[in-house]
């Protein structure tokens, strides 16, 4: 099973050129400013915040989900600036120091130093002997055939012609019935 292809957002941090996240950042600053004013945050959330990963984070996603709670044409209240309130500032204010530790941190200083999560030792080993251990991806189904292709397959057991006295006979491959398609002189899975 293949993941589908990842297209990262606006504000996926570690996917930012230089210039997005110039300008990520001028934004997120100017409005956290604001919350820590407006909601008297000052002392929940420090002038560092900006140091602290998982804050920078949380707030960049507060931002967001206001921005989207306070458009135009939205219901005051289902989805809109009072479920913001309930169901992101607060809950986000409250995560505040399960989050990050803002114990070291005064108003004129940042003490903290963020950790460098370990990395045991045998991870690279572990993955190895997991991938080893794994069956082989099924190959994919190709979604046309050349003649060529088909004839070696007929020739090495691998498809079963329908009327052998035919040059253009539908074949056999593995249980599946393909056609000659004059238009592409190709093989294509029968619909």
């Amino acid at each position: 099973m293949a993941l589908p292809a990842y297209t990262p957002g606006s504000i996926d941090w570690p996917y930012l050129d230089k210039d997005s996240a110039a300008r990520l950042w001028v934004e997120l600053g100017t409005w956290v400013e604001w919350l820590r004013d407006r909601y008297e945050l000052g002392r929940t959330i420090p002038p560092c915040w900006f140091k602290h990963g998982p804050v920078v984070e949380e707030l960049t996603a507060a931002m967001f989900a206001r921005r989207e709670a306070y458009q135009q044409g939205k219901n005051a209240y289902h989805g809109g600036p009072a479920a913001w309130h309930y169901q992101v500032l607060w809950p986000m204010v409250h995560r505040m120091k399960s989050i990050t530790d803002f114990e070291q941190c005064t108003p004129h200083s940042c003490g903290f130093t963020p950790p460098t999560p370990a990395v045991a030792g045998d991870f690279a080993e572990f993955i190895a002997t997991d991938i080893d251990e794994r069956d082989a991806a099924p190959a994919a189904t190709p979604s046309e055939l050349t003649m060529e292709q088909v004839i070696d397959m007929i020739d090495t057991d691998r498809a079963v012609a329908e009327d052998p006295a035919d040059d253009f006979t539908a074949v056999i491959i593995d249980d599946a019935r393909w056609e000659y398609d004059e238009a592409t002189e190709t093989y294509k899975p029968a619909p």
